[in-house]
Formats: C-alpha cells, structure tokens, sequence
C-alpha cells in the first residue's frame, strides 16, 4: 500500500510539472505579437459598449482555437493620468495566429459591429504592434 502512495505521488508530481510546463509555454506564446491601444474614452462611447464587443470578439477566438488570445480592456484607476485613460490590447501567440484570426469571416463580421465605435476611438488613440524581444 506504501509503495501505491508513493507511486501515485510521484505520478502526480510528474503530471503537475508536465502541466505547469505545458501552461507556462502557452502563456510565453500569447506573448510574441501585441497589439496596444491607448486612448480616452470617445463621446458616443462606453466603458459597457466597448467591453462587450471586445468580449464578442474574445468568444470567436477562442473558438477558432486560440484561448489564450484576444483582447483585455484596462482604465486607469483613480486620478494621476490626464490623458490615454483607457487602453486595450491584443494578444497573439505568433504573426501566423494573427492573421488566421483577423482572416476568419465569422471574427470578420464581429469585427465590423466594433467598426463604428472603433472609428471614434482610433481618432484618439495611441497604436502600436509589437513584437517580443528574445
């Protein structure tokens, strides 16, 4: 029975590592492409209009197979920022993943219901798309 226990701790100690291994190198893979927004907040826009259409967006990705890409929408909290109070990025595993996602027709068709509120935003915003230094 001792020699079960032991067994089973050590197969479960290998599974942990394996697992721990196996997220820790998808989450350094979400990290290779950004895509960062910072902005203020147009008129016309709110925090819930914006954050469900990004969550509309999050849903498609993660059903083409990539749940460890998308969108996260952040706000400064409290005072001590003047300006780009707002800031939402995107994540992507690879340029490839990128591109697949943007290409796919159902992701196309969400994307074109943020179009209108995103006009208004990139009126404002500060982009930029980045890439991981080795």
């Amino acid at each position: 029975m001792k020699q079960l226990l032991i067994s089973l701790a050590a197969l479960w100690l290998l599974v942990s590592l394996g697992l721990s291994t196996s997220a820790q190198a998808q989450q350094t893979a979400t990290t290779q492409l950004k895509s960062i927004h910072l902005f203020d907040m147009p008129a016309g826009v709110t925090e819930a209009q914006l954050s469900a259409l990004i969550g509309e967006l999050n849903t498609i990705i993660k059903g083409l197979g990539y749940s460890n890409a998308g969108y996260t929408l952040y706000k400064v909290e409290g005072k001590g920022a003047d300006k780009y109070r707002y800031f939402f990025e995107g994540n992507w595993p690879n340029a490839n993943a990128y591109q697949k996602i943007h290409d796919d027709k159902s992701f196309q068709e969400a994307d074109k219901k943020l179009g209108t509120v995103y006009e208004k935003i990139k009126a404002v915003e500060l982009y930029r798309r980045l890439v991981r230094v080795p």
